[in-house]
């Protein structure tokens, strides 16, 4: 057979593997695809499509390394953006990015390439150049919903509301089907404290699609944010028999026990809390619900229990808002408990993590806030002081800073410079007041 008569054989023989790729026989295919190589082991086609079938896999690995023996046949911009492909799924980003601009340099153009781009920075947090290729995504192919979905997450995050919301309306235009739109529309209006239009949009959206259950959480969140508490306690009575509920338990779950814990029913959004955690072993560690618990147990009070739930929170390491909370009232609840040394031995802890965050991310307010707190439990009032001294400096509107410094004030015994800060406080936040007026139901 001839070297004509070879490429032409093997050609064949990887369309045939390509096409038993395809119904799902992984074995045949590679077997197909060994020939191929055996038969012209210079052919591009036989790695790129190993690559394929690797990827099916979720061989990543073993993917790239397929790919890579293609591009060294043959440098095209497709090859690049498929070996792109396999580095984002193997949580290899930067080379990812690196092997998509090989791609665009190399004169390859796909909508589809854009929006990986985009998905790659979204998992670098760096949400401006997410959005600059999710928008670059949208506009090479605007049939792609998914794509305006991603667009609006971004713009979001960056707290461009008013482009949010246009986009938003442009995906219920063009997808009224998906329920992507819905829910992103009722979120937005939410977050301007639109309760009323917010309450109006998500029913509407319920009533169109009356087995998303998730669309009918979207109802009872905007009800209960509009302190229509027992309107939204019935809604979620209804979702509770609901086919899909089961998929939707835990955020029916955790806004009854918000609810409840609203109402001063304390026992009951403790019973809702660990229902929420009953699930975890279906769903993984549920931060919020273990927080809203320990928060419980803090108003009780029960400072074992709310020092258990900040253990577990503290064990998953996860960095976030729960995580940091959960450090300081570690330390708190203990010193509570009477463990004055222990206490002081996990404030310095919490002290030296909270530093390491705040070097880390400098914006971080509310670590600051963390670690003046810390300071002040552990009577270093001075550098509690100074601390609060520094946010103030970076917002004068945070009124977590006046009530702190009110606290330490009011240890020291200086009454009358206590209230001011209290007052300042006030002026800020003036739900933080006791003798305000209550809302609601």
């Amino acid at each position: 057979m001839d070297a004509n008569e070879m490429r032409l054989e093997a050609q064949d023989l990887n369309q045939q593997g390509v096409m038993l790729l395809k119904t799902g026989s992984i074995d045949a295919a590679r077997a197909k695809f060994d020939k191929a190589i055996e038969l012209d082991p210079m052919l591009m086609d036989s790695y790129k499509n190993y690559g394929d079938l690797y990827m099916s896999l979720q061989e990543y690995q073993n993917a790239k390394n397929s790919y890579k023996k293609a591009i060294l046949i043959e440098k095209n911009g497709m090859l690049h953006f498929l070996y792109g492909n396999a580095c984002f799924m193997n949580d290899e980003l930067h080379e990812g990015l690196e092997s998509y601009n090989l791609a665009i340099s190399e004169g390859f153009d796909s909508d589809e390439m854009m929006f990986f781009m985009g998905m790659a920075y979204e998992h670098m947090h760096d949400d401006n150049m997410a959005l600059r290729y999710f928008q670059k995504a949208c506009v090479k192919n605007p049939s792609r919903p998914d794509y305006l979905v991603k667009k609006i997450g971004a713009l979001v995050r960056l707290g461009m509301y008013d482009s949010a919301n246009e986009s938003a309306d442009e995906l219920l235009a063009k997808a009224p089907e998906m329920f992507d739109g819905y829910h992103i529309k009722t979120q937005l209006l939410l977050h301007e404290e639109k309760y009323d239009e917010a309450i109006t949009f998500a029913k509407a959206a319920s009533d169109r699609f009356p087995e998303d259950a998730d669309l009918l959480y979207d109802y009872a969140k905007a009800l209960s944010l509009a302190k229509k508490l027992k309107e939204a306690i019935k809604v979620i009575d209804s979702a509770k028999t609901m086919k899909y509920f089961a998929d939707a338990k835990r955020q029916f779950v955790l806004l009854e026990g918000q609810i409840f814990a609203e109402c001063n029913n304390y026992e009951k959004a403790i019973a809702c809390c660990n229902e929420c955690i009953a699930l975890e072993a279906e769903s993984g560690f549920d931060g919020e619900a273990r927080f809203m618990l320990m928060n419980l147990y803090l108003t009780e009070p029960n400072y074992q229990k709310a020092f258990d739930q900040a253990v577990e929170i503290v064990k998953q390491d996860t960095e976030d808002l729960y995580y940091y909370a959960a450090l300081y009232y570690k330390p708190f609840c203990t010193k509570q408990l009477g463990n004055n040394d222990e206490a002081r031995k996990f404030y310095k802890e919490a002290n030296s993590i909270y530093r390491l965050a705040t070097l880390k991310n400098p914006a971080a307010i509310d670590i600051y806030l963390y670690r003046a707190m810390c300071l002040k439990d552990m009577e270093e009032y001075d550098k509690a002081l100074e601390m609060l001294d520094f946010i103030a400096g970076l917002s004068n509107q945070i009124a977590e800073v006046y009530t702190i410094r009110a606290d330490i004030y009011r240890i020291q015994g200086r009454k009358s410079l206590a209230e001011e800060e209290q007052q300042k406080a006030y002026q800020i936040k003036p739900e933080l007041n006791p003798n305000a007026e209550s809302a609601g139901e």
